[in-house]
């Protein structure tokens, strides 16, 4: 590579599976959950593996910038990419791209997430290094993960011939992208070597992916050529911005762009996107009978994750498979294997005034 890799953090996301302790104020990767510091400090603390501060950007929605600085102090505030409005990832990557392509023309760009959880570190810095050179060849590059389950709440990708390896790491050529599966497919799936989960690690040129947006989303990349024909001024960038449409850059681009410009790399990350309260449970202990962080009792019960910030003790009688979760103002109960539907309750308090803003 002729250039600097350089390393965009997504960290606009609300996390609203982990409600009732991931709101809008302050969503799961600016929390504590799995150690010492926050998965986004944990995130941040990857890409420095990979690149400068200086080449480290991040993508949040306004409001969580001051978090952002707080949390990453040594990123200058310039590469705080404040988006004005709740637009999903075609829009947020699209004009993360065009202002990495105002700074530094043709420069390639790994798209990672502060609210995933990377336990193989130097795996992930080797698969990256080995895809940002397929990257700035003219590929898109994505880095996806071999299954530990038959996850039903992810997206896959079918993988097609070997390709050259480079760096030592093995390349494929892309066959399709799958949608969630359902239980009986992604048990298929889990046991095929030729199907990985979709991780949305990418890596491409910021050139690249633009004209990806000029072919396939041209009214965005229209409003994206205002932008920076106006210097990225505020005012100019929020009304353009509100008004791109509200897609993922999964449906916008990746599943419209001849499958011989992706490459796959498959790894093994020990990763998660700690989505779910299972999942979380999960990272934290696979093997306890019951994860409770306060003092408690089990009778007959088995399987169950309590979390709460206070210290009342907890007694477990004749009950399995629950997550229990106390916050100051609400309480979450539900079966561990729904714990992917919790969205919904978010979903049911923004339709009601009462709880909208006290409980999201």
């Amino acid at each position: 590579m002729h250039k600097p890799l350089q390393i965009l953090i997504l960290a606009g996301g609300v996390g609203t599976r982990l409600w009732p302790m991931s709101r809008q104020a302050l969503p799961k990767q600016f929390q504590k959950l799995v150690g010492q510091k926050t998965l986004f400090e944990l995130a941040v603390a990857r890409a420095r593996k990979l690149a400068s501060p200086q080449n480290i950007f991040v993508a949040t929605n306004q409001q969580f910038t001051k978090v952002v600085k707080k949390q990453a102090p040594a990123i200058p505030p310039k590469n705080i990419i404040s988006e004005p409005a709740f637009r999903d990832t075609a829009t947020c990557l699209g004009f993360a791209a065009a202002l990495l392509e105002a700074r530094n023309p043709g420069g390639v760009f790994a798209v990672v997430y502060a609210d995933h959880l990377i336990r193989a570190e130097e795996v992930f810095v080797a698969k990256i290094r080995a895809a940002a050179e397929l990257a700035d060849t003219g590929k898109i590059a994505i880095v996806e993960v071999e299954s530990e389950f038959p996850a039903t709440q992810l997206g896959w990708v079918e993988v097609g011939q070997n390709l050259p390896p480079v760096q030592k790491q093995k390349v494929f050529a892309l066959s399709k992208f799958v949608e969630k599966p359902d239980l009986v497919r992604a048990q298929k799936f889990h046991a095929s070597p030729k199907y990985f989960w979709n991780t949305g690690l990418f890596v491409w040129r910021s050139d690249f992916l633009l004209s990806k947006f000029q072919a396939f989303l041209p009214d965005t990349f229209a409003r994206l050529q205002k932008m920076t024909a106006a210097n990225f001024a505020p005012k100019i960038v929020a009304k353009e911005y509100s008004a791109c449409q509200k897609i993922s850059i999964d449906f916008a681009i990746l599943e419209k762009v001849d499958p011989s410009e992706i490459a796959i790399l498959p790894a093994k990350l020990g990763w998660s996107d700690v989505g779910t309260w299972e999942s979380l449970k999960n990272e934290l202990s696979k093997d306890a009978e019951n994860l409770v962080e306060n003092d408690f009792v089990a009778i007959e019960s088995s399987g169950n994750f309590v979390k709460t910030n206070s210290k009342k003790f907890v007694a477990l009688v004749g009950v399995h498979d629950l997550v229990v979760v106390e916050t100051d103002d609400a309480i979450l109960i539900c079966e561990k294997s729904h714990s992917g539907k919790v969205k919904d309750v978010v979903k049911n308090l923004e339709q009601r005034l009462e709880y909208r803003q006290r409980l999201i």
